[in-house]
């Protein structure tokens, strides 16, 4: 049964409230689903953000030592 026949046989009152907690399982599945692509979502960005910081860190590493040469060059 499609969802617009279950939300029109509910609000008719047709099936009293077999409609109605099919409606609430399949929105319950719904959200069930949304909230696992979600916290999909939420790990990838999360790991994204983990590798940044690492690039972030790598480079600060390299700009430093180049400071330390440029520093030691120009005491010389």
């Amino acid at each position: 049964m499609s969802d617009e026949q279950l939300v029109a046989e509910a609000l008719a009152g047709l099936r009293g409230q077999g409609a109605s907690v099919e409606m609430m399982r399949r929105l319950k599945a719904m959200i069930e689903h949304e909230l696992q692509a979600a916290n999909e979502l939420s790990r990838k960005i999360n790991g994204l953000n983990q590798a940044l910081l690492w690039y972030t860190i790598a480079l600060a590493v390299m700009a430093a030592f180049q400071f330390g040469a440029w520093i030691r060059d120009v005491t010389r």
